[in-house]
């Protein structure tokens, strides 16, 4: 309205939402889903970042990935572990929250 030269203010435009039945959206709060872990750099880096496929190799090298699925009950974690050579899930899980089973919050890294 503004670009049209009317002049308007936020009532007003809460006003003629209402009556046109909209809605204004608003952006969700960010949540945090990596804890970084701070002796991550002391560790030793076993695969050496090189995630290539070795045929020779299936079930010797694993790699992990946690994500999360936005759903109307809430947020749904899915960890899944691949094995390098062969592409293949090797286990997953599914939980509504990023602790491990002892009950603390997991750690990155």
């Amino acid at each position: 309205m503004r670009r049209d030269g009317e002049r308007c203010g936020r009532r007003h435009i809460a006003r003629l939402m209402r009556q046109a039945g909209l809605t204004g959206r608003h952006r969700r709060r960010r949540h945090r889903t990596t804890i970084p872990d701070p002796h991550a750099a002391t560790r030793p880096g076993l695969v050496l970042r090189d995630f290539r496929p070795d045929p020779a190799a299936v079930g010797q090298r694993w790699c992990g990935d946690i994500t999360y699925t936005p759903t109307e009950e809430g947020r749904l974690h899915l960890a899944t572990v691949i094995d390098i050579a062969s592409r293949r899930v090797v286990g997953w899980a599914t939980a509504d929250h990023l602790r491990d089973p002892t009950g603390r919050r997991r750690a990155a890294g």
